[in-house]
């Protein structure tokens, strides 16, 4: 009695058995077209032929594993990266902060000395936060895609 299936229907009235597959049909194969089929002993040679010629243009345009002419897995040599310019090469964040806060400070501590002398407005102190300002505004619209919703799939 415990080797019986319960069968109940699912939303669209198909039969489904108790391990949730569905009774009324086969599932379809969404990798149909890459399937290779054996030649019965029956067909032909040209059809024989034929699905041996398919299966070869279909392993060299589709392979993920590249093999050598024995079916041995070819290992080559991994690509060397480019090295860099210790100048060019990019900060990590806190190190750029600091050198944006130092850079702030001298521009504060210069204004601060020369505040007497200059008789006008500090140029250079606006131009820096200004500059510093641009900056922040900039690396803030290069990480704005991580902030945009994502599209939704149709259908």
């Amino acid at each position: 009695m415990a080797d019986r299936t319960r069968t109940t229907t699912n939303g669209t009235g198909v039969p489904r058995s108790r391990n949730g597959a569905s009774s009324a049909g086969v599932r379809r194969n969404l990798f149909q077209n890459q399937l290779t089929r054996r030649p019965t002993a029956g067909s032909t040679s040209t059809s024989a032929e034929t699905l041996h010629s398919d299966v070869d243009i279909l392993s060299d345009t589709s392979e993920i594993v590249v093999r050598d002419k024995h079916g041995e897995i070819e290992l080559g040599d991994p690509p060397t990266p480019m090295m860099e310019d210790e100048d060019e090469l990019p900060l990590d964040h806190r190190q750029e902060c600091e050198k944006e806060r130092q850079r702030l400070a001298e521009a504060v501590k210069h204004h601060q000395m020369h505040r007497h002398a200059m008789t006008e407005q500090p140029e250079e102190l606006l131009e820096a936060v200004r500059a510093s300002l641009r900056a922040k505004v900039a690396a803030l619209a290069e990480d704005n895609w991580m902030f945009e919703p994502e599209e939704q799939p149709r259908g």
